[in-house]
């Protein structure tokens, strides 16, 4: 038996597209989307969200994500089986079909490290015999880019060049800056480019001359998308004469330095003078600090402190722990185990062997491998209870008290995150259960890196709890007095 296709390329175009109608019309189910844009930064994940209608098993059906046409697939599974023949390079060993919900109809996909070019739209498609249904979804990438950096440039135009330049954006941020009164200019000129990642770097520039008034000037870069912004003020102390020339400004140069030359010698002996009686004070105070660090150490680090191991029960399948339960580091591919509810199936965390319900405890972490850099890994305490399906809550709120390094931004995992002035490769957690407070403490320097607020624990056990993100990094237990 042979088909008949039609011979010109426009009266094919509308036979598939018939096609493709009547295959729609004979859907026994409908895919669902979002009805809103997902917005994630880059350098995160994504779990793209799509479900059948009504909820039915979709282990045996074929499920293909693509972008703007059929060519173009993003991830392609078919009856229990991922296939990669089709899939576009640059998605390769980025996504994974969240498995866990197809029993129930869920069709989600993950994808990891999002980068610009992974803006855009979406289409969840999936076929089953002569049944065919598909959804939309919208996804939008962005990133705050550098603190703008200002810099004085050259002489023009009676004036004086500034130039406001700042990278690491997505989308094209806008530029603007305000004057001393808080009114908005234009940029006299501006000009962008992007880097390997697709990242925007912009340059704005003003001139400010002896029209303008005198006092803080500001450049302020702006992300609508996220709905911020960065911005570095210069304060102006004197007006750009209008006539001046060059070499004008060349001599108020010179006549400065004069003045200033003249009185550098005053200034360092009367320097001298302040420092010398200010560096007994000093002295004294840092041994005071040093007193009160001791003590505060003390008083939090035990004098035995406990031995923590991980539970395996509890690790993402994408977890390889060691065979004494001491370190753990994130494997490439999901390891084939029980997908049991003590077991975390979309965050990569596990949980500690050990759980304290009472008293003051203490261990040591290592972190070897990547620290800071785009790493991403976390360190803290959960509830028992905690909700390891899913996209835990990564805050108190959600039952965790942690710190984590996200690509070389170390901060807590609060409502409103607290960004901390460095990464540390060894430290101490500690638990009081008694007064529920969570601690970290830098083992070399001794310097406590952060302390949650109280909190209730209302007797529940507290387990250790760790994260990893990525594959750079090995989290291990350690004795960190040594």
């Amino acid at each position: 038996m042979q088909m008949w296709l039609p011979a010109s390329p426009g009266a094919l175009l509308s036979y598939l597209v018939t096609l493709h109608v009547l295959r729609l019309g004979s859907a026994d189910f409908s895919v669902v989307g979002p009805d809103r844009p997902l917005r994630v930064a880059v350098g995160w994940y994504v779990v793209l969200p799509c479900h059948l209608s009504p909820r039915a098993e979709a282990r045996s059906l074929d499920i293909r994500w693509i972008r703007n046409q059929v060519s173009e697939t993003v991830h392609h599974y078919r009856n229990g089986e991922d296939l990669y023949s089709d899939q576009l390079e640059e998605y390769v060993g980025r996504t994974e079909l969240v498995r866990d919900g197809l029993s129930h109809g869920r069709l989600d996909l993950r994808i990891s490290e999002l980068r610009p070019s992974d803006d855009g739209q979406y289409i969840c498609t999936v076929t089953d015999g002569a049944s065919y249904g598909e959804a939309t979804v919208d996804l939008e990438v962005a990133a705050t880019g550098s603190v703008p950096q200002l810099s004085l440039e050259a002489y023009e135009d009676g004036g004086i060049r500034v130039v406001c330049r700042s990278a690491g954006w997505y989308p094209l941020p806008e530029v603007l800056w305000k004057d001393p009164d808080g009114e908005h200019l234009p940029s006299v000129s501006q000009r962008h480019s992007s880097d390997a990642r697709g990242l925007f770097g912009i340059e704005g520039v003003i001139i400010v001359s002896n029209g303008n008034r005198r006092g803080k000037w500001s450049c302020v870069v702006r992300n609508s998308r996220l709905n911020q912004e960065q911005e570095t003020s210069l304060h102006i102390s004197a007006p750009f004469f209008h006539n001046a020339r060059p070499w004008m400004v060349g001599v108020g140069v010179l006549l400065v330095l004069s003045v200033a030359f003249l009185g550098l010698g005053a200034y360092l002996w009367r320097r001298k003078v302040l420092q010398s009686r200010e560096l007994a004070k000093t002295d004294a105070l840092l041994e005071e600090q040093t007193a009160e660090l001791m003590a505060w150490r003390k008083f939090l680090l035990p004098h035995h402190p406990d031995v923590v191991t991980l539970d395996p029960n509890s690790a993402h399948p994408k977890l390889v722990l060691s065979a004494d339960g001491r370190s753990v580091r994130r494997g490439r591919a999901r390891q084939d185990l029980p997908d049991t509810p003590e077991r975390f199936d979309t965050r990569c965390c596990v949980l500690g062997q050990e759980g304290f319900r009472e008293g003051r405890h203490c261990w040591g972490v290592e972190v070897k491998g990547e620290v800071g850099g785009y790493s991403w890994w976390a360190v803290g305490v959960a509830r028992d209870s905690v909700d390891r399906k899913g996209d835990t809550d990564l805050s108190p709120a959600g039952g965790i008290w942690g710190v984590q390094n996200w690509k070389g931004r170390f901060v807590s995992l609060t409502s409103s995150p607290t960004s901390l002035f460095w990464v540390p490769r060894r430290f101490w957690v500690c638990l009081d259960c008694t007064q529920g407070l969570v601690t970290f403490i830098d083992a070399d320097s001794g310097v406590e890196i952060f302390t949650f607020p109280p909190a209730s624990f209302n007797a529940e056990i507290i387990r250790p709890w760790f994260l990893l993100g990525t594959e750079e990094t090995q989290l291990c237990l350690r004795d960190c007095t040594s």
